[in-house]
């Protein structure tokens, strides 16, 4: 980590007069030549001012750090925050929450602030599960609802494939085995490959066929998931049950059901995913889903850390996604 000694020295400048500048009480004290070499050079050396220094210490804090990736601007994972934030007060731990934007100045400046703050541990939070680009300014850190790029790292993630795994062994146990199902077109990204991957190896585990012609995939966007359903439903030999990759596309798929005069769940069964409340209590019958455990995340990951053993976890830490059953899947149709 770039030093004040480190900053002076590129500045031709004394500690002290360096000193000075970064604290903004150079004014009169320091010519305003040698200030800006000094602002010049702890830009180039990407110099971070240690806020707390002289208030303490050992160092450390009791504040958890968090920089969002987009978690507080969707309703997909905000419950993380709160479990982060609830279990930290309960525990009498200050949680410094900041938001990396939508451009690199804002995440440099998230990480900057952190390391300016001397938080014990940052937790860097993503809006969906993905592999995140850790900053190498940054020591002590964990993903939460994502898998580090780099080697060492903890991640704290949902079980992607066990949830997609028990929503096909659900509709089996109902006796279906022409199961569609709908997927995002993200295939790159792990949730979606993880999913799907499971639904097929899940299928052919039991001895069944899967039919390519009902595993289609398409945006998430309303429009896109309605034109995913009908290519699974507007058809002679549509399959009795749908697992789909989110509940968003399972609204799809009840609209579509809908305009056939088809009935969830006696003529279709549906299982959606993430138990998004805002869809799947809101949707007739209630949506059968595989719930997302952000809260759980969070609240594990929050306990684990203000008790220290943030350097003692594993690189991937897989919480289980329960199902919850609603009324949207029973047996299929004599």
């Amino acid at each position: 980590m770039t030093t004040l000694a480190d900053v002076a020295a590129a500045a031709g400048v004394s500690k002290a007069a360096a000193s000075l500048v970064l604290s903004g009480k150079s004014e009169g004290r320091v010519a305003e030549r040698k200030a800006e070499r000094v602002r010049t050079a702890a830009d180039e050396l990407g110099y971070v001012r240690d806020a707390l220094a002289g208030g303490m210490r050992n160092g450390e804090t009791r504040t958890i750090g968090v920089i969002g990736e987009r978690v507080l601007s969707t309703p997909y994972a905000v419950s993380m925050i709160d479990a982060l934030l609830s279990t930290s007060q309960e525990l009498g731990w200050s949680v410094l929450l900041t938001d990396s934007g939508r451009d690199g100045v804002a995440a440099e400046n998230a990480v900057r602030e952190m390391v300016a703050r001397r938080v014990g541990t940052v937790v860097i939070a993503t809006m969906y599960h993905r592999v995140v680009d850790v900053p190498e300014q940054l020591d002590d850190v964990v993903v939460l609802n994502g898998e580090a790029g780099t080697p060492g790292v903890p991640g704290v993630v949902p079980d992607e494939y066990q949830g997609a795994r028990d929503a096909v062994e659900h509709l089996i146990g109902l006796g279906h085995t022409r199961i569609g199902y709908v997927s995002h077109d993200s295939r790159g990204t792990i949730a979606v490959r993880l999913r799907e991957k499971a639904f097929r190896e899940t299928m052919a585990g039991h001895g069944l066929p899967v039919d390519e012609s009902v595993v289609v995939a398409g945006g998430s966007d309303p429009l896109s998931a309605d034109e995913s359903a009908r290519r699974l439903l507007d058809r002679p030999d549509r399959p009795s049950a749908i697992v789909c990759y989110n509940d968003g596309l399972a609204a799809g798929v009840y609209r579509q059901a809908a305009r056939l005069g088809l009935s969830v769940p006696r003529d279709l069964s549906v299982v959606g995913f993430d138990d998004l409340t805002l869809i799947s209590t809101n949707l007739d019958p209630l949506l059968t889903t595989m719930r997302l455990p952000h809260w759980e995340m969070g609240e594990w990951l929050t306990r684990e850390l203000a008790a220290g053993r943030a350097r003692e976890l594993p690189e991937l830490i897989l919480f289980p996604c329960p199902l919850i059953e609603r009324a949207s899947t029973a047996p299929p149709a004599a």
